[in-house]
């Protein structure tokens, strides 16, 4: 168990192997435990390290902004304490506009960007856009772990799961309130074209939530290529890690071997 003091916060991390660095950055009540199965087929040649962000996991610190462009800075503030100075990134779901977000901001520290299940880079729309929602997720272990599992439909109900069930139902509900404020403002739209580093975005074929014509327009503004999964809902990294893993290993010793 990792941690490191970056701003104002005491980030909790996951680390495994060596070379490249590569960050990885989960959603809306999830935790860095969403990408373990990921980092334990990271190959010889990469370093990934995976945070619990502002308001989840173990990480601890103030209830401040939650909008996409201050999480974005925790995440530098949190690559700067590692003095990781130009990396890879990876988001899934709300991590993925995180990570937009970033390479938007700060283009020369960004190595490559995969967007996993991105978010609506136009704006969340008002039906997804629910307070009261959250709140009952919240008061309801139940419902939120059917609802979890509704996005993961592929995932093995195992003791593995069931332990990122519990981890995300942790979360602060400001978090999960400052979520869907944050995504409901962030429509960077066709702006996401001025991030110049190689993009890949992937997605489920069966998320409910992020449809594939959600990730098909992500992939338009960013200029990217687009890979959508047969088969697997809202979280691939989850439900098809060695398919993932394929993806992102051509996409970085590609952006690897153009270094060397």
């Amino acid at each position: 168990m990792s941690y490191i003091t970056a701003g104002d916060l005491e980030i909790h991390y996951l680390e495994h192997g060596s070379g490249a660095p590569v960050l990885f950055l989960h959603g809306n009540w999830a935790s860095c435990g969403w990408w373990e199965p990921l980092l334990a087929l990271l190959p010889t040649g990469f370093r990934g390290f995976a945070p619990d962000m502002r308001g989840r996991g173990k990480t601890q610190g103030p209830d401040n902004d939650y909008s996409l462009a201050s999480l974005a800075h925790d995440i530098l503030t949190f690559a700067d304490a590692l003095r990781v100075k130009r990396f890879h990134l990876v988001g899934h779901s709300l991590g993925a506009g995180v990570a937009m977000q970033l390479a938007l901001d700060h283009g020369d520290r960004v190595a490559s960007i995969t967007a996993v299940a991105p978010p609506w880079v136009d704006g969340m729309p008002p039906a997804a856009n629910s307070a009261e929602r959250q709140q009952m997720l919240k008061a309801n272990f139940d419902m939120f772990s059917m609802a979890l599992k509704a996005l993961a439909p592929t995932a093995p109900d195992d003791a593995f799961w069931r332990r990122l069930v519990t981890e995300g139902h942790a979360q602060r509900l400001e978090a999960a309130l400052g979520a869907i404020e944050g995504l409901a403002a962030w429509a960077p739209g066709d702006s996401l074209r001025a991030i110049a580093c190689p993009k890949l975005v992937i997605a489920g074929e069966n998320d409910i939530l992020v449809t594939p014509p959600v990730a098909t327009r992500a992939a338009e503004a960013l200029g990217a290529s687009l890979t959508i999964i047969p088969g697997v809902g809202h979280s691939p990294n989850i439900e098809a890690p060695h398919v993932c893993m394929e993806l992102l290993l051509e996409l970085w010793r590609n952006v690897e071997r153009q270094v060397l």
